[in-house]
């Protein structure tokens, strides 16, 4: 079933009107079907991690495809990734290992946030406010695969990770602010990824991956 994920939301799309209209539910399938290569042990990029692979190319890919946008401005908008990942693993952290999702799926979400902002021409301040409300709409995400395996809940994780980032994007360039500036924002994510339990950081300790079916699902694969 999680190889058909993504072909699912394609069908859905062709033959319904989706609630988020044409264009997000192609960044929603994209981000399906790349989590789904990643589970599969298909060739991906870890941007900024295996886990969160899917949402940056959901985001950036996607809008390339739809709107032709020169590959220089592409590549420009890697550059933003870049850095702002750069910053967030020097201020806080990249691995739900040490910070939760919030660390992975969070962080590629603030990362596509600025970059799709840069994309449509937003300035450096508009980047780092998409950033920041990205972050903040994630903080606290914990990191509990069920059976210890990359596919849930975190598959699912990178559609709300883009969705997110685009949201997060809109906000900025419509001139709304973000009322802590991203570096505190970052700061604020690393602190709280320390004071997580460790139940909740990759252990598979806590969250949905103890819930029943959870449980049920890690003793079907003999984990």
């Amino acid at each position: 079933m999680l190889m058909e994920e993504g072909g699912l939301m394609d069908e859905y799309r062709q033959n319904e009107k989706p609630l988020c209209g044409d264009f997000v539910s192609k960044v929603i399938a994209n981000a399906l079907k790349m989590g789904c290569n990643n589970a599969c042990m298909k060739r991906i990029v870890a941007a900024p991690t295996a886990g969160a692979c899917g949402v940056m190319p959901a985001v950036l890919v996607t809008y390339f495809r739809e709107y032709g946008v020169e590959e220089d401005r592409m590549i420009e908008a890697m550059y933003v990734v870049a850095g702002i990942g750069q910053v967030i693993a020097n201020r806080a952290s990249l691995a739900g290992a040490s910070g939760g999702c919030q660390a992975e799926i969070g962080s590629a979400s603030g990362m596509a946030a600025a970059a799709i902002c840069s994309v449509r021409g937003g300035s450096e301040a508009q980047m780092g406010y998409a950033c920041a409300m990205a972050l903040k709409n994630l903080m606290g995400l914990v990191c509990d695969p069920v059976a210890g395996l990359v596919e849930v809940p975190c598959v699912k994780r990178n559609v709300g990770g883009a969705v997110n980032a685009l949201d997060a994007a809109d906000m900025a360039l419509a001139g709304i602010i973000s009322q802590i500036p991203v570096d505190q924002v970052i700061d604020a994510m690393g602190e709280v990824g320390i004071k997580m339990d460790v139940s909740l950081r990759e252990t598979s300790l806590g969250g949905v991956a103890v819930s029943p079916r959870g449980i049920e699902i890690a003793e079907k694969l003999g984990m």
